[in-house]
Protein backbone atom coordinates (compact mmCIF):
# COMPACT_ATOMS: atom_id res chain seq x y z
CA UNK A 1 0.00 0.00 0.00
CA UNK A 2 1.80 3.20 -1.50
CA UNK A 3 1.49 6.54 1.35
CA UNK A 4 -1.22 7.93 -0.53
CA UNK A 5 -3.58 4.86 -0.22
CA UNK A 6 -2.56 5.33 3.58
CA UNK A 7 -3.96 8.58 3.84
CA UNK A 8 -7.09 8.02 1.97
CA UNK A 9 -8.33 4.53 4.00
CA UNK A 10 -7.00 6.59 6.84
CA UNK A 11 -9.34 9.66 5.84
CA UNK A 12 -12.05 7.52 5.09
CA UNK A 13 -12.24 5.85 8.54
CA UNK A 14 -11.57 8.98 9.81
CA UNK A 15 -14.76 11.23 8.31
CA UNK A 16 -17.28 7.79 9.32
CA UNK A 17 -16.44 7.33 12.25
CA UNK A 18 -15.97 11.34 12.82
CA UNK A 19 -19.53 12.06 11.00
CA UNK A 20 -21.22 9.12 13.48
CA UNK A 21 -19.94 10.73 16.36
CA UNK A 22 -21.44 14.15 15.18
CA UNK A 23 -25.09 12.77 16.33
CA UNK A 24 -24.17 12.96 19.80
CA UNK A 25 -24.94 16.81 20.78
CA UNK A 26 -22.68 18.78 22.86
CA UNK A 27 -23.16 18.16 26.21
CA UNK A 28 -20.45 17.69 28.15
CA UNK A 29 -20.15 19.78 31.87
CA UNK A 30 -16.96 20.84 31.97
CA UNK A 31 -17.12 22.60 28.48
CA UNK A 32 -18.95 25.42 30.72
CA UNK A 33 -16.35 26.55 32.37
CA UNK A 34 -13.69 25.75 29.95
CA UNK A 35 -15.41 28.19 27.66
CA UNK A 36 -15.95 31.03 30.62
CA UNK A 37 -12.17 30.77 30.92
CA UNK A 38 -11.75 31.35 27.44
CA UNK A 39 -14.26 34.05 27.38
CA UNK A 40 -12.01 35.85 30.26
CA UNK A 41 -8.42 34.91 29.06
CA UNK A 42 -9.64 36.97 25.47
CA UNK A 43 -11.06 39.79 27.31
CA UNK A 44 -8.82 40.46 30.78
CA UNK A 45 -5.71 38.02 30.19
CA UNK A 46 -5.26 34.91 31.46
CA UNK A 47 -7.02 33.59 34.35
CA UNK A 48 -4.69 33.03 37.09
CA UNK A 49 -6.69 33.27 40.50
CA UNK A 50 -10.44 31.65 40.98
CA UNK A 51 -13.04 34.46 40.50
CA UNK A 52 -16.41 31.82 40.18
CA UNK A 53 -16.28 30.44 43.33
CA UNK A 54 -17.28 31.57 46.90
CA UNK A 55 -15.05 28.64 48.95
CA UNK A 56 -11.75 29.14 46.98
CA UNK A 57 -12.21 32.77 45.28
CA UNK A 58 -8.51 34.22 44.70
CA UNK A 59 -7.32 30.77 45.11
CA UNK A 60 -4.36 29.76 41.92
CA UNK A 61 -5.76 28.15 38.97
CA UNK A 62 -4.09 25.89 36.46
CA UNK A 63 -3.15 27.61 32.53
CA UNK A 64 -1.54 24.62 31.18
CA UNK A 65 -5.23 24.14 29.52
CA UNK A 66 -5.65 27.69 28.02
CA UNK A 67 -5.34 27.37 23.78
CA UNK A 68 -7.59 24.16 23.96
CA UNK A 69 -9.85 26.30 25.80
CA UNK A 70 -9.80 29.17 23.06
CA UNK A 71 -9.97 26.57 20.63
CA UNK A 72 -13.79 25.32 21.50
CA UNK A 73 -14.37 29.09 22.50
CA UNK A 74 -13.32 30.03 19.05
CA UNK A 75 -16.25 27.61 17.74
CA UNK A 76 -18.71 29.06 19.79
CA UNK A 77 -18.09 32.76 18.74
CA UNK A 78 -18.04 31.10 14.76
CA UNK A 79 -21.38 28.98 15.00
CA UNK A 80 -22.93 28.62 18.48
CA UNK A 81 -22.93 25.35 20.43
CA UNK A 82 -22.42 24.00 16.44
CA UNK A 83 -20.01 25.46 16.16
CA UNK A 84 -18.10 24.04 19.31
CA UNK A 85 -19.73 20.51 17.89
CA UNK A 86 -17.92 21.17 14.88
CA UNK A 87 -14.40 21.65 16.79
CA UNK A 88 -14.90 18.15 18.64
CA UNK A 89 -16.01 16.29 15.40
CA UNK A 90 -12.60 17.82 13.50
CA UNK A 91 -10.67 16.43 16.94
CA UNK A 92 -12.47 13.05 16.75
CA UNK A 93 -11.64 12.76 12.43
CA UNK A 94 -8.06 13.82 13.22
CA UNK A 95 -7.55 11.67 15.79
CA UNK A 96 -9.28 8.56 14.20
CA UNK A 97 -6.96 9.64 10.96
CA UNK A 98 -4.00 9.03 13.52
CA UNK A 99 -4.89 5.85 14.79
CA UNK A 100 -5.54 4.29 11.62
CA UNK A 101 -2.49 5.67 9.69
CA UNK A 102 0.00 4.04 12.56
CA UNK A 103 -1.62 0.98 11.74
CA UNK A 104 -1.27 1.18 8.06
CA UNK A 105 2.03 1.92 7.81
CA UNK A 106 3.34 -0.89 10.37
CA UNK A 107 1.35 -3.19 8.23
CA UNK A 108 0.78 -1.73 4.83
CA UNK A 109 0.16 -5.07 2.67
CA UNK A 110 -3.09 -5.82 4.87
CA UNK A 111 -4.75 -2.74 5.26
CA UNK A 112 -8.10 -4.52 6.52
CA UNK A 113 -5.85 -6.41 9.48
CA UNK A 114 -4.66 -3.25 9.97
CA UNK A 115 -7.91 -1.54 10.26
CA UNK A 116 -9.39 -4.13 12.51
CA UNK A 117 -6.55 -3.92 15.23
CA UNK A 118 -7.39 -0.61 15.31
CA UNK A 119 -10.98 -0.64 16.34
CA UNK A 120 -10.28 -1.05 19.45
CA UNK A 121 -8.24 1.74 19.99
CA UNK A 122 -10.68 3.72 18.23
CA UNK A 123 -13.29 2.22 20.55
CA UNK A 124 -12.03 2.80 23.55
CA UNK A 125 -10.59 6.50 22.57
CA UNK A 126 -14.51 6.83 22.27
CA UNK A 127 -14.37 7.85 25.80
CA UNK A 128 -12.43 10.63 25.16
CA UNK A 129 -15.19 12.16 21.88
CA UNK A 130 -16.00 14.85 24.82
CA UNK A 131 -15.99 18.78 24.47
CA UNK A 132 -12.64 19.43 26.23
CA UNK A 133 -9.38 20.20 25.56
CA UNK A 134 -8.67 16.42 27.09
CA UNK A 135 -9.98 15.42 23.46
CA UNK A 136 -6.83 17.51 21.90
CA UNK A 137 -4.87 15.86 24.27
CA UNK A 138 -5.12 12.52 22.99
CA UNK A 139 -5.37 13.87 19.54
CA UNK A 140 -1.97 15.56 19.73
CA UNK A 141 -0.61 11.95 21.28
CA UNK A 142 -1.85 9.99 18.65
CA UNK A 143 -0.11 12.06 16.19
CA UNK A 144 3.22 11.95 17.98
CA UNK A 145 2.67 8.10 17.83
CA UNK A 146 1.95 8.12 13.97
CA UNK A 147 5.13 10.33 13.66
CA UNK A 148 7.29 7.36 15.80
CA UNK A 149 6.00 5.18 13.10
CA UNK A 150 7.82 7.37 10.23
CA UNK A 151 11.20 6.77 9.22
CA UNK A 152 13.87 9.68 8.42
CA UNK A 153 14.68 13.10 10.18
CA UNK A 154 11.53 15.33 9.07
CA UNK A 155 8.96 13.32 11.84
CA UNK A 156 11.30 13.85 14.81
CA UNK A 157 11.35 17.91 13.90
CA UNK A 158 7.54 17.36 13.74
CA UNK A 159 7.14 15.69 16.70
CA UNK A 160 9.48 18.97 18.72
CA UNK A 161 6.50 21.50 16.89
CA UNK A 162 4.05 19.17 18.98
CA UNK A 163 5.09 18.96 21.66
CA UNK A 164 5.46 22.58 22.76
CA UNK A 165 1.91 23.13 21.03
CA UNK A 166 0.71 20.24 23.13
CA UNK A 167 2.16 21.50 26.53
CA UNK A 168 -0.35 25.11 25.84
CA UNK A 169 -3.46 22.78 25.07
CA UNK A 170 -3.39 20.14 27.83
CA UNK A 171 -1.13 18.95 30.70
CA UNK A 172 -1.12 15.33 29.30
CA UNK A 173 1.76 16.64 27.24
CA UNK A 174 4.06 15.84 29.84
CA UNK A 175 3.59 12.04 29.36
CA UNK A 176 4.90 12.66 25.31
CA UNK A 177 7.79 14.94 26.17
CA UNK A 178 8.84 11.98 29.03
CA UNK A 179 8.38 9.54 25.96
CA UNK A 180 10.02 10.88 23.10
CA UNK A 181 13.01 12.54 25.41
CA UNK A 182 13.65 9.01 26.27
CA UNK A 183 13.22 7.80 22.34
CA UNK A 184 15.46 10.65 21.33
CA UNK A 185 18.08 9.73 23.82
CA UNK A 186 18.07 5.62 22.60
CA UNK A 187 18.52 7.67 19.27
CA UNK A 188 21.41 9.47 20.08
CA UNK A 189 23.21 6.60 21.72
CA UNK A 190 22.58 4.09 18.45
CA UNK A 191 21.41 5.93 15.17
CA UNK A 192 24.23 8.51 14.48
CA UNK A 193 22.19 9.21 10.66
CA UNK A 194 19.57 10.75 12.63
CA UNK A 195 21.14 12.48 15.27
CA UNK A 196 20.42 15.78 14.35
CA UNK A 197 16.85 14.70 14.28
CA UNK A 198 16.97 13.35 17.63
CA UNK A 199 18.59 16.54 18.75
CA UNK A 200 15.75 18.85 17.46
CA UNK A 201 13.27 16.43 19.25
CA UNK A 202 14.94 15.90 22.56
CA UNK A 203 14.94 20.01 22.93
CA UNK A 204 11.30 19.89 21.75
CA UNK A 205 10.90 17.69 24.68
CA UNK A 206 12.65 19.57 26.97
CA UNK A 207 10.99 23.45 26.08
CA UNK A 208 7.50 22.15 26.16
CA UNK A 209 7.90 22.17 29.77
CA UNK A 210 9.22 25.81 29.76
CA UNK A 211 7.60 27.60 26.47
CA UNK A 212 3.97 28.20 28.40
CA UNK A 213 2.21 30.74 30.42
CA UNK A 214 3.35 28.88 33.68
CA UNK A 215 6.77 27.90 32.56
CA UNK A 216 8.37 24.82 34.40
CA UNK A 217 4.76 25.03 36.74
CA UNK A 218 3.17 23.44 33.93
CA UNK A 219 4.39 20.15 34.88
CA UNK A 220 2.43 20.60 38.61
CA UNK A 221 -0.75 19.68 37.42
CA UNK A 222 -0.09 16.45 35.66
CA UNK A 223 2.46 15.93 38.63
CA UNK A 224 -0.37 16.06 40.98
CA UNK A 225 -2.73 13.75 39.47
CA UNK A 226 -0.06 11.15 38.52
CA UNK A 227 1.08 11.13 42.20
CA UNK A 228 -1.88 11.95 43.86
CA UNK A 229 -4.86 10.57 41.49
CA UNK A 230 -8.31 11.97 42.59
CA UNK A 231 -9.77 8.93 42.91
CA UNK A 232 -13.44 9.98 43.75
CA UNK A 233 -13.30 11.23 40.28
CA UNK A 234 -14.27 8.46 37.62
CA UNK A 235 -11.73 8.84 35.30
CA UNK A 236 -9.19 8.57 37.87
CA UNK A 237 -10.89 5.13 39.08
CA UNK A 238 -8.61 2.11 38.99
CA UNK A 239 -9.67 0.16 35.27
CA UNK A 240 -12.59 -2.48 35.85
CA UNK A 241 -12.24 -4.89 33.55
CA UNK A 242 -15.99 -5.85 34.09
CA UNK A 243 -17.00 -2.72 32.43
CA UNK A 244 -16.94 -2.02 28.41
CA UNK A 245 -13.65 -0.06 28.74
CA UNK A 246 -12.05 -1.96 31.15
CA UNK A 247 -12.35 -5.45 29.21
CA UNK A 248 -11.56 -3.88 26.45
CA UNK A 249 -8.16 -2.73 27.59
CA UNK A 250 -7.58 -5.90 29.70
CA UNK A 251 -7.65 -7.22 26.15
CA UNK A 252 -5.50 -5.32 24.24
CA UNK A 253 -2.84 -5.34 27.41
CA UNK A 254 -3.25 -9.22 27.49
CA UNK A 255 -2.73 -9.12 22.84
CA UNK A 256 0.25 -6.84 23.67
CA UNK A 257 1.72 -9.09 26.42
CA UNK A 258 1.21 -12.33 24.87
CA UNK A 259 2.21 -10.85 21.45
CA UNK A 260 5.75 -9.93 22.65
CA UNK A 261 6.00 -13.21 24.28
CA UNK A 262 5.49 -15.33 21.13
CA UNK A 263 7.57 -12.80 18.56
CA UNK A 264 10.99 -11.61 18.19
CA UNK A 265 12.28 -8.77 20.19
CA UNK A 266 10.58 -5.27 19.90
CA UNK A 267 11.73 -2.54 18.44
CA UNK A 268 13.25 0.08 21.23
CA UNK A 269 10.80 2.55 20.20
CA UNK A 270 7.87 0.67 20.56
CA UNK A 271 9.43 -0.23 24.11
CA UNK A 272 9.76 2.82 24.95
CA UNK A 273 6.16 3.86 24.07
CA UNK A 274 4.21 0.69 25.75
CA UNK A 275 5.85 0.15 28.73
CA UNK A 276 5.03 3.58 30.13
CA UNK A 277 1.44 3.35 29.16
CA UNK A 278 1.08 0.26 30.10
CA UNK A 279 1.85 0.71 33.75
CA UNK A 280 0.18 4.19 33.56
CA UNK A 281 -2.75 2.59 32.60
CA UNK A 282 -3.43 0.10 35.40
CA UNK A 283 -3.55 3.08 37.66
CA UNK A 284 -6.08 5.33 36.46
CA UNK A 285 -9.33 4.78 33.91
CA UNK A 286 -7.73 7.83 31.95
CA UNK A 287 -4.80 6.68 31.00
CA UNK A 288 -6.38 3.35 28.92
CA UNK A 289 -6.86 4.95 25.74
CA UNK A 290 -3.33 6.43 25.37
CA UNK A 291 -1.90 2.67 26.06
CA UNK A 292 -4.78 1.52 23.37
CA UNK A 293 -3.35 4.26 21.09
CA UNK A 294 0.19 3.23 21.59
CA UNK A 295 -0.59 -0.43 21.17
CA UNK A 296 -1.85 -0.16 17.91
CA UNK A 297 0.76 0.14 15.33
CA UNK A 298 2.93 -3.02 17.69
CA UNK A 299 -0.19 -4.95 17.31
CA UNK A 300 -0.74 -4.10 13.42
CA UNK A 301 2.93 -4.66 13.12
CA UNK A 302 3.64 -8.33 15.52
CA UNK A 303 0.26 -9.57 16.17
CA UNK A 304 -0.24 -11.65 12.55
CA UNK A 305 3.02 -13.71 13.57
CA UNK A 306 1.88 -14.25 17.18
CA UNK A 307 -1.00 -15.79 15.76
CA UNK A 308 0.82 -17.70 13.26
CA UNK A 309 3.18 -18.69 16.18
CA UNK A 310 0.43 -19.71 18.83
CA UNK A 311 -2.26 -21.30 16.43
CA UNK A 312 -1.14 -21.75 12.92
CA UNK A 313 2.59 -23.49 13.83
CA UNK A 314 0.73 -25.79 15.70
CA UNK A 315 -1.83 -27.17 14.05
CA UNK A 316 0.74 -27.50 10.81
CA UNK A 317 -1.62 -24.31 9.22
CA UNK A 318 0.36 -22.27 6.44
CA UNK A 319 -0.98 -18.44 6.12
CA UNK A 320 0.11 -17.52 3.01
CA UNK A 321 1.57 -13.86 2.51
CA UNK A 322 -0.46 -11.50 1.73
CA UNK A 323 -0.74 -10.77 -2.51
CA UNK A 324 1.10 -7.85 -3.48
CA UNK A 325 -0.85 -4.96 -5.29
CA UNK A 326 -1.38 -1.19 -5.08
CA UNK A 327 -4.60 1.13 -5.48
CA UNK A 328 -4.81 2.92 -8.35
CA UNK A 329 -4.63 6.85 -7.73
CA UNK A 330 -8.64 7.55 -8.64
CA UNK A 331 -9.78 4.82 -5.91
CA UNK A 332 -7.04 6.98 -3.12
CA UNK A 333 -8.92 10.34 -4.84
CA UNK A 334 -12.15 9.03 -4.33
CA UNK A 335 -11.85 7.45 -0.64
CA UNK A 336 -10.17 10.32 0.26
CA UNK A 337 -13.13 12.73 -1.14
CA UNK A 338 -15.52 10.16 0.49
CA UNK A 339 -14.21 10.69 3.85
CA UNK A 340 -14.27 14.59 3.69
CA UNK A 341 -17.65 14.30 2.45
CA UNK A 342 -18.89 12.48 5.23
CA UNK A 343 -17.24 14.57 8.02
CA UNK A 344 -18.77 17.35 6.44
CA UNK A 345 -22.71 15.99 6.17
CA UNK A 346 -22.20 14.73 9.51
CA UNK A 347 -21.67 18.17 10.92
CA UNK A 348 -24.09 19.63 8.36
CA UNK A 349 -26.82 17.17 10.12
CA UNK A 350 -25.97 17.48 13.47
CA UNK A 351 -27.96 18.81 16.23
CA UNK A 352 -27.78 22.77 16.33
CA UNK A 353 -28.45 23.00 20.16
CA UNK A 354 -26.87 21.80 23.14
CA UNK A 355 -27.97 18.82 25.77
CA UNK A 356 -29.46 20.31 29.44
CA UNK A 357 -31.21 17.57 30.27
CA UNK A 358 -29.14 16.46 33.25
CA UNK A 359 -28.57 19.95 34.69
CA UNK A 360 -31.30 22.11 36.73
CA UNK A 361 -32.77 24.39 33.86
CA UNK A 362 -35.90 25.40 35.46
CA UNK A 363 -34.26 26.35 38.84
CA UNK A 364 -31.69 29.14 37.46
CA UNK A 365 -34.97 31.75 37.72
CA UNK A 366 -35.45 31.23 41.07
CA UNK A 367 -31.56 31.30 42.32
CA UNK A 368 -30.25 34.50 44.00
CA UNK A 369 -27.57 36.26 43.76
CA UNK A 370 -24.51 36.26 45.83
CA UNK A 371 -22.67 33.81 47.12
CA UNK A 372 -24.15 30.84 49.71
CA UNK A 373 -25.04 28.57 47.20
CA UNK A 374 -24.51 24.57 47.23
CA UNK A 375 -24.71 22.65 44.41
CA UNK A 376 -24.02 19.77 43.02
CA UNK A 377 -20.32 19.12 41.70
CA UNK A 378 -21.32 17.93 38.18
CA UNK A 379 -23.14 21.50 37.70
CA UNK A 380 -20.75 23.64 38.95
CA UNK A 381 -19.63 24.46 35.59
CA UNK A 382 -23.25 25.21 34.26
CA UNK A 383 -23.61 27.54 36.75
CA UNK A 384 -20.54 29.34 36.31
CA UNK A 385 -22.31 29.79 32.27
CA UNK A 386 -25.29 30.06 33.15
CA UNK A 387 -25.58 31.80 36.56
CA UNK A 388 -22.21 33.61 36.35
CA UNK A 389 -24.00 36.37 39.50
CA UNK A 390 -24.23 33.43 41.56
CA UNK A 391 -21.04 31.84 42.72
CA UNK A 392 -20.17 28.14 42.92
CA UNK A 393 -19.15 25.95 45.90
CA UNK A 394 -17.30 23.66 43.45
CA UNK A 395 -17.04 22.82 40.50
CA UNK A 396 -15.15 20.63 37.68
CA UNK A 397 -11.88 22.46 37.89
CA UNK A 398 -11.18 20.61 41.09
CA UNK A 399 -7.45 21.70 41.90
CA UNK A 400 -8.79 25.19 43.57
CA UNK A 401 -11.14 22.98 46.16
CA UNK A 402 -8.86 19.87 47.03
CA UNK A 403 -8.67 19.94 51.18
CA UNK A 404 -11.32 21.34 53.32
CA UNK A 405 -13.52 22.17 50.78
CA UNK A 406 -14.02 18.98 49.20
CA UNK A 407 -14.14 17.19 52.47
CA UNK A 408 -16.77 19.83 53.17
CA UNK A 409 -18.88 19.29 50.08
CA UNK A 410 -18.75 15.30 50.58
CA UNK A 411 -19.65 15.56 53.77
CA UNK A 412 -22.80 18.16 53.13
CA UNK A 413 -23.69 15.89 50.11
CA UNK A 414 -23.70 12.76 51.96
CA UNK A 415 -25.44 14.06 54.60
CA UNK A 416 -22.31 12.70 57.21
CA UNK A 417 -22.32 13.52 60.81
CA UNK A 418 -21.75 17.30 61.15
CA UNK A 419 -23.33 17.94 57.83
CA UNK A 420 -25.28 20.76 59.37
CA UNK A 421 -22.43 22.46 61.32
CA UNK A 422 -20.47 22.64 58.00
CA UNK A 423 -23.81 24.41 56.75
CA UNK A 424 -22.89 26.81 59.17
CA UNK A 425 -19.99 27.49 59.01
CA UNK A 426 -19.75 28.03 55.70
CA UNK A 427 -23.06 30.29 55.67
CA UNK A 428 -24.89 28.04 53.12
CA UNK A 429 -28.04 29.53 52.35
CA UNK A 430 -29.12 27.11 49.66
CA UNK A 431 -29.12 23.68 48.36
CA UNK A 432 -29.31 22.81 44.66
CA UNK A 433 -28.87 19.11 44.39
CA UNK A 434 -30.55 15.79 42.94
CA UNK A 435 -34.09 14.69 44.50
CA UNK A 436 -32.06 11.36 45.81
CA UNK A 437 -28.91 12.73 47.39
CA UNK A 438 -28.59 12.08 50.80
CA UNK A 439 -28.71 16.03 51.97
CA UNK A 440 -31.64 16.65 49.98
CA UNK A 441 -33.92 13.75 51.21
CA UNK A 442 -32.47 15.07 55.02
CA UNK A 443 -33.52 18.63 54.53
CA UNK A 444 -36.32 17.01 53.05
CA UNK A 445 -37.35 15.68 56.67
CA UNK A 446 -36.25 18.38 58.38
CA UNK A 447 -38.58 21.16 56.94
CA UNK A 448 -36.76 23.16 54.87
CA UNK A 449 -38.53 25.10 52.10
CA UNK A 450 -38.38 23.99 48.50
CA UNK A 451 -37.62 27.05 45.97
CA UNK A 452 -37.92 24.91 42.88
CA UNK A 453 -38.34 21.13 42.16
CA UNK A 454 -38.15 19.15 38.73
CA UNK A 455 -37.27 15.44 37.98
CA UNK A 456 -33.51 15.87 38.09
CA UNK A 457 -33.09 18.46 40.68
CA UNK A 458 -34.58 20.53 44.31
CA UNK A 459 -33.55 24.05 45.26
CA UNK A 460 -33.85 24.16 49.32
CA UNK A 461 -33.30 26.93 51.29
CA UNK A 462 -31.15 26.77 54.49
CA UNK A 463 -33.05 26.70 57.68
CA UNK A 464 -32.31 30.31 59.18
CA UNK A 465 -31.04 29.01 62.35
CA UNK A 466 -28.10 27.31 59.93
CA UNK A 467 -27.40 30.34 58.64
CA UNK A 468 -25.72 32.58 61.09
CA UNK A 469 -24.12 30.05 63.00
CA UNK A 470 -24.16 26.93 64.59
CA UNK A 471 -27.99 26.71 65.87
Amino acid sequence: MRARSIVAVSVLAAGALAASSAMTPVRDSDLYWQLALARDTLAHGLVRADTYSWTARGAPVSTDQWLGQIVLYAGYLAAGWLGVLAVRVVGVAVLVFAIVAAALVRRPRRPLVAIAIALPAILLSRFEWTERPELFGAVLFALVVLLLQLPGERPLVAIAALLILWANVHGSFALGAGIVALVALHGLATDRALRRGYLVALAGAAASCVLTPAGLGTLGAPGFHLLQPPREIQEWAIPDPTTLAGAIWALLLGLVLATAALTRPARARDVILLVPLALLSLIAIRHTPLFAIAATPFLADRSPAALRAAVAAPLGVRIAPPARGTAARAADLALGIAGVALLVGGIAAAPRSIDEGGFPVAALSRLPAGPGLFAQYDWGGWLIWNAPATPVFVDGRLTPFLGPVMDDYRTVLEARPGWRDVLARRHVRWILVRPRDPVAVRALDLGWSVLSRGPAYVLIQVSDSYQGGRP
